[in-house]
């Protein structure tokens, strides 16, 4: 941005460049108003500020901004222009503010500061002016509105001073805008009963808060004139009337329908009508963006009141050829919506005028001096006369509205013009807006149609933007996201890398990594995250995009995929290793039983040592069974159909025996199969499932050295196919869902994923094998089922046994 400050002032012109220099603005400084006025014409300025302060240096002359910023204005100057006044060391910077504020805006500053001077509030305001400057848009399209309105629109405060004039109340009076502003109608000297009738309206509605309308009459340089005025409250957040908006409408043909009723009628109700037209465009402006129908709308309307034959809109392409975008025919003339129109003559010869604002008004296309290619096209489309206004964007030739009669050659009217030119600005304002609005629409929906989260933050982490994506992954509403600080709403938890990823951003532009976050529910989730840097127009770092996608399950199936790689390789290597541990234990165990029988004569040593031998042989024996079914399953595996809450009440007859008194021991059955047996059976081996039941009873036992509860519940579920991808050995059905859970000691995280492996055991070596979980994931894995574990440190552990259900 570059901006240029014209100050006479030695303190601002000293601090300006200090200050100025930590910013992106790129700063001139001049001294002289006539240099400072030359400079802004020849150079291109985002912002140029004004001094009206007096320097204690006698030998510079004092710079009028007030006087500089007007004769900027006067040159069409468009840039915003901020008027300052800072402390001169010779008045406390407040004397005559209010009428310097009022006399800067007057003369077309944007803005208007007054001391003391602080450098840094200084760039502060800039900053803000800018920022209001680039989003000033809508402001400009109502400005025009207002500005070019035939009423007169006036703001009061409560005091029923005048805070805005629109340019017809001079018109009227030839009182100067700046010479209203801040003083009352009686202070202007306006008519008494006029002022009277004002203000016991005005203060009707200050004390109501109601619409108030009156109606004036005043004399003028053309005559008495009659006005209906209509007194709008402009209210605060808290409900109270800030201000008064005034509409003053000349209706003086209308009082002046007596003396000549006809054409007055006539005259008011085409006045009427135009105003209606121009507000209903106007409305549609603030009620749509939809392009076609303000179109539509603007054709048919312009007709009606114009009683025409066509009237369409036509919109230019490459090399000045073009399409009928919209129109409004009446009903024998041939329609043309949609037509191409290739004329040479539109560029050759009228776009030029057209481009300079110029009106096209043909009454009878045999008789006007055109040229004959562009008449035989106006006798093709049956027309007889035209009317043409262009349809302009700033210095944009965007297209043309016209109007066609066919029936007849026609003489355009001033007001037919007057009108066209009327709807042609507000189609102009209509359709870039729209267009904007369009192209945001596209880019936004391709954005919301995405299942990633796609949000934007500025550097400081702001939330600026949040897509459709964003809220479904995390949660959070767009209103409830935009303005908060990203890693304060995700929790994200490793600041260091945070820290890496926006180093790398902001100086390679982009970055990618996962990150654990957390969604609006409190859920953790695991994302892969791409970052890219934006910057602005002048290359400098502006704000961040954010693109993440869910990958949690993703990660939980591939530690699910690498857990069962695992255990399958350690099955195989088990299975290997039990046959031959069988081989070799077999003659071991059956010499050991042999000698026991055949030598009667052995004293107590030797028998001890036989017997040890054999119970050591036969505990090797059943641990390689153990190993074969956790590896390939059990050879003599019988199935049948088991009722799964008869066989746990079994289970817990037999814990109850083994569990110390500390340790309580509850069953809980779902309401829905106490009553229904058949819903709780399965197909499988019942002695292994006992063994599946007992085996985790005696874990939870132990994980609960000091007492606590053991509890066995039972229940049905249905596993659909979200749920099923969350598991390898899942499948769509309906499942008996058997939970142990304990309130003892808990797992690890770091050792959770290692419970079921063979021969890992936390315990001590005498205490377990490390094969019982590992059998009970083969067997229940055998009868089609899976296993969930859930486990905090010091808050218990519960293993979730799902069991595909018969019925």
């Amino acid at each position: 941005m570059k901006i240029m400050v014209v100050t006479a002032n030695l303190i601002v012109a000293h601090d300006l460049p200090l200050v100025f220099s930590h910013s992106l603005y790129e700063l001139d400084i001049v001294e002289n108003e006539e240099t400072g006025f030359q400079q802004a014409l020849r150079d291109r300025y985002d912002l140029i500020a004004l001094d009206t302060s007096v320097s204690l240096d006698t030998s510079v002359s004092k710079v009028d901004g007030i006087a500089l910023c007007q004769r900027l204005r006067e040159q069409h100057y468009q840039s915003p222009i901020l008027i300052f006044r800072g402390s001169d060391g010779r008045s406390d910077g407040r004397s005559n503010d209010i009428p310097a504020g009022m006399a800067a805006l007057n003369a077309g500053a944007d803005d208007y500061v007054t001391g003391p001077f602080s450098a840094e509030a200084f760039v502060a305001r800039i900053a803000l002016l800018l920022h209001r400057s680039r989003n000033s848009t809508q402001v400009q399209m109502y400005k025009a509105l207002v500005e070019n309105s035939p009423d007169i629109i006036e703001r009061f405060d409560t005091h029923l001073r005048h805070l805005y004039v629109s340019p017809g109340l001079e018109a009227l009076t030839g009182i100067p805008a700046d010479q209203v502003v801040g003083k009352t109608c009686r202070e202007l000297g306006l008519p008494v009963e006029m002022v009277n009738r004002w203000e016991a309206a005005a203060h009707q509605l200050l004390s109501t808060g109601h619409k108030q309308t009156i109606e004036f009459e005043m004399p003028t340089p053309v005559g008495l004139q009659y006005f209906e005025m209509k007194l709008v409250p402009e209210l605060t957040q808290a409900n109270t009337v800030e201000s008064i908006l005034c509409i003053s409408r000349d209706i003086s043909d209308r009082k002046h329908v007596e003396d000549n009723r006809k054409h007055s009628e006539t005259q008011l109700q085409q006045q009427i009508d135009r105003g209606r037209i121009v507000a209903e465009l106007t409305d549609s402006i603030r009620q749509t963006l939809d392009l076609d129908q303000i179109l539509c709308t603007a054709v048919d309307q312009v007709r009606r009141f114009l009683q025409t034959d066509r009237v369409v809109v036509f919109r230019f392409q490459s090399h000045w050829q073009g399409t009928v975008e919209a129109e409004s025919v009446a009903p024998g003339w041939c329609e043309i919506l949609a037509l191409k129109i290739q004329d040479a003559c539109l560029g050759n010869v009228y776009v030029g005028d057209h481009r300079l604002g110029r009106v096209s008004a043909i009454p009878d296309i045999q008789a006007a001096e055109i040229d004959p290619v562009h008449r035989k096209l106006l006798e093709s489309l049956q027309v007889k006369a035209n009317l043409v206004v262009p349809i302009l964007q700033a210095d944009n030739l965007w297209g043309l509205l016209i109007a066609h009669h066919c029936s007849a050659p026609r003489q355009w009217k001033i007001e037919n013009t007057q009108l066209l030119q009327q709807v042609a600005n507000q189609l102009g304002i209509a359709i870039q807006q729209a267009e904007l609005y369009q192209e945001t629409h596209e880019q936004a929906a391709l954005l919301d149609i995405t299942t990633d989260a796609i949000f934007v933050r500025n550097l400081t982490g702001q939330i600026m933007f949040w897509s459709q994506g964003a809220e479904r992954l995390y949660g959070w509403r767009a209103h409830e996201a935009i303005g908060a600080i990203a890693h304060d709403l995700l929790k994200k938890r490793d600041h260091s890398k945070l820290e890496v990823a926006l180093s790398t951003t902001l100086n390679q532009g982009f970055w990618q990594g996962e990150l654990a976050e957390f969604t609006k529910a409190g859920d953790e989730i695991l994302v892969a995250s791409r970052w890219t840097l934006i910057k602005d127009a002048l290359g400098h770092p502006k704000s961040l995009l954010e693109v993440n996608t869910d990958i949690t399950d993703k990660k939980r199936l591939e530690a699910q995929f690498y857990q069962a790689q695992r255990l399958e390789s350690l099955g195989q290597l088990a299975s290997g290793i039990a046959h031959d541990l069988g081989n070799m234990l077999t003659p071991i165990l059956g010499i050991a039983q042999l000698l026991r029988i055949t030598q009667k004569d052995m004293d107590s040593a030797t028998q001890r040592h036989l017997e040890l031998l054999e119970t050591s042989a036969r505990r090797g024996v059943n641990m390689v069974k153990q190993i074969v079914t956790f590896a390939q399953g059990s050879d003599d595996e019988e199935k049948t159909i088991v009722d799964v809450v008869s066989l746990l009440q079994e289970v817990i007859d037999v814990a109850e025996q083994g569990c110390p008194s500390s340790i309580e021991i509850c069953q809980q059955v779902s309401p829905e199969l106490e009553s229904h047996q058949s819903l709780t059976e399965v197909s499988a081996d019942s002695t292994h499932l006992h063994q599946v039941f007992m085996n985790l009873c005696i874990n939870a036992r132990d994980a609960m050295p000091k007492g606590g509860t053991l509890t066995l519940s039972i229940d049905r579920c249905f596993i659909d196919k979200a749920m099923a991808k969350k598991s390898l050995d899942a499948s769509v059905g309906h499942y008996i869902v058997v939970t142990v859970a304990d309130t003892g000691t808990g797992i690890s995280p770091e050792i959770r994923d290692r419970i079921f492996d063979p021969f890992f055991t936390t315990k001590a070596p005498d205490k377990g094998t490390g094969l019982g979980l590992a059998t009970v994931l083969g067997i229940v894995k055998n009868a089609g089922g899976f296993l969930t574990v859930t486990s905090e440190v010091g808050q218990g552990t519960q293993i979730s046994v799902y069991l595909p259900a018969l019925n």
